[in-house]
């Protein structure tokens, strides 16, 4: 069931730490610090029931919620306005590989990188944890690190040394020998990873992993069981990786609390998982992924069609299984360059015909309940942990407010990510909350949350480019946004001008799309009067792991009623 007391607190530290890892001393910057008690105003707020409370006024004290309703929030307390905003709870994902990093040097891909010290990785590892959060994710389950680099993450992330989601790791996965090897002890596997530190125990069933979708079972039942059963005994919950039926088949019979992949299950399988309360973690977006970034990571063109498959067949066999009444959990099963995409499961979901609500209870109260916290964790709720989404939009009218509209993030009673572009709190009470710094700022004057605001706008408008994502390239863009670009080659400077929906229909039209990356350096960030920005970096574009082309970008950002939109590029 996992160890309940490693469920981190919210940090509480608003400076730099230095924390000595294998002898290298790594800059970890801990949470913001916060007053013991405050108050949320929120437009609507969407109850444990998937009901919407209007006019909401959320209580938190410390790093729990004390009250929700919509009375007066109590006198002389830091009131955060997020009156614009839907709030919903922190969302579970439930698959991720949250120590998978990769710095997109020129030359590299992410597999085969150079073997990095462990101490190294942890430190690089909390940029996908700041990418997580940035999504709503407040938690994870992490399902397989080498070199105990989860259980570090994990315990910085709860003493208040990293920022990130609170994680439920499992360490190293358990799986079959190498060919000709010796059989192992699985039951001794599997008390040998809950005695190391684990919070769950991941078995692998099954081959398939990145290109490869081979669905060959690799455990028996037997094996399966004797693990199940040793951590079970410890209290300790399964997650069991299967690409194919027989090996989904084989891990429901033998008590997994969870799935992992699977295609082509039978009715027989399904009517298991029903009745027995396993809960599925189909993990369809994450080949989506692999086939959009295939050019990072140089996989073969004859493995697109096989990933293209099998995210077909994973569907079909969710759609089926979600009518069956099967429990369904979000899980992205996210590495390298995927994090910041951790949600967008929830869209396959929809496709598979859930609505928008059932959705949410997929990335909230389901995988609560999976990891043993269904009283802590999930719900906005008195005694839940006070993690705390903010988003643009009805989240039960449309899938998408929760994957692309994400404004502000709360975790454990601390503000971790605010793009709202307010920089501070408001309403009754005192001013210059939790919420930010306080105060307008005068032109060309600039403050580190409103610059990683500015930068994160850019950014993801330039991951969503890169992955030809032209409909969330739109929702980052103002209306009548302009394009120049200004190149020089052979020689000469040409310059364009374009309309941004002009450039957008362009960039629809080319046939033969190749993904890239435009990573940006030596960024400089104004803000000119809070409600006009202006953002300059040096950038790279890359494909294929090889640097294309180089040069400034320069944006022009103003602030509208959804928040920070691009004016010029």
């Amino acid at each position: 069931m996992g160890q309940v007391g490693r469920v981190g607190q919210a940090a509480r530290v608003g400076r730099v730490e230095w924390v000595g890892l294998t002898g290298l001393a790594l800059a970890l910057v801990a949470s913001p610090g916060f007053a013991a008690t405050k108050a949320i105003r929120a437009g609507k707020a969407i109850d444990p029931n998937g009901k919407v409370i209007a006019n909401a006024v959320i209580v938190v004290d410390d790093d729990r919620i004390k009250s929700i309703g919509t009375g007066a929030p109590p006198a002389g307390v830091d009131v955060i306005d997020l009156t614009r905003y839907t709030v919903i709870p922190g969302m579970i994902d439930v698959h991720t590989h949250m120590t998978y990093f990769w710095d997109r040097t020129p030359g590299t891909r992410p597999l085969g990188q150079p073997r990095r010290p462990a101490g190294v990785t942890t430190a690089l590892a909390a940029e996908n944890a700041r990418r997580t959060l940035e999504t709503g994710v407040t938690t994870v389950r992490d399902l397989g690190a080498s070199n105990e680099i989860d259980y570090a993450m994990r315990d910085l992330i709860n003493m208040g040394k990293m920022v990130g989601p609170r994680m439920f790791v499992a360490g190293q996965g358990i799986s079959a020998p190498r060919a000709g090897g010796p059989a192992p002890d699985y039951r001794q596997q599997a008390e040998a990873r809950v005695a190391a530190g684990s919070d769950w125990v991941k078995i692998y069933g099954s081959r398939g992993s990145y290109q490869s979708v081979d669905t060959t079972q690799t455990l028996t039942f037997d094996e399966m069981k004797a693990a199940v059963d040793a951590a079970h005994a410890k209290n300790h919950r399964v997650a069991i990786h299967s690409y194919g039926p027989s090996g989904v088949k084989d891990a429901v019979r033998a008590g997994a609390d969870s799935i992992e992949h699977g295609i082509d299950l039978d009715e027989e399988t399904i009517a298991d998982m029903a009745r027995r309360g396993t809960v599925w973690v189909p993990t369809i977006d994450h080949n989506r992924y692999y086939v959009e970034a295939k050019d990072e990571f140089g996989f073969a063109p004859d493995t697109i069609p096989p990933l293209r498959t099998y995210i077909e067949k994973n569907l079909e066999s969710t759609r089926r299984a979600f009518r069956a009444g099967v429990k369904i959990a979000m899980g992205s099963d996210a590495v390298y360059t995927m994090f910041g995409q951790n949600t967008r499961e929830l869209g396959w979901f929809i496709k598979a015909g859930m609505t928008p609500a059932q959705a949410l209870a997929s990335a909230t109260t389901i995988p609560a309940a999976l990891l043993g916290q269904e009283t802590t964790l999930g719900a906005l709720a008195p005694g839940y942990f006070a993690d705390i989404v903010a988003v643009d939009g009805d989240p039960l009218a449309d899938v998408n407010v929760l994957i692309d509209r994400v404004r502000w993030v709360m975790k454990g009673g601390a503000v971790v990510v605010d793009r709202t572009g307010s920089g501070r709190s408001g309403g009754a009470g005192r001013s210059g909350g939790s919420g930010g710094a306080g105060g307008t700022r005068g032109p060309g004057t600039t403050d580190k949350s409103g610059e990683r605001a500015i930068q994160d706008v850019v950014e993801r408008f330039l991951l969503h480019l890169g992955d030809h994502q032209f409909d969330a390239v739109a929702t980052l863009l103002a209306p009548r946004a302009l394009v120049a670009v200004t190149r020089l080659r052979e020689g000469q400077w040409t310059n364009s001008f374009q309309t941004g929906d002009e450039w957008l229909t362009a960039m629809k039209k080319n046939p033969n799309p190749v993904t890239f990356r435009e990573p940006i350096t030596n960024v400089t960030v104004t803000i000119d009067g809070d409600h006009l920005a202006y953002l300059r970096a040096d950038f790279q574009v890359m494909r294929d792991g090889q640097a294309q082309s180089k040069g400034v970008d320069q944006f022009t950002l103003v602030r509208e009623a959804s928040g920070w939109k691009i004016a010029v590029v």
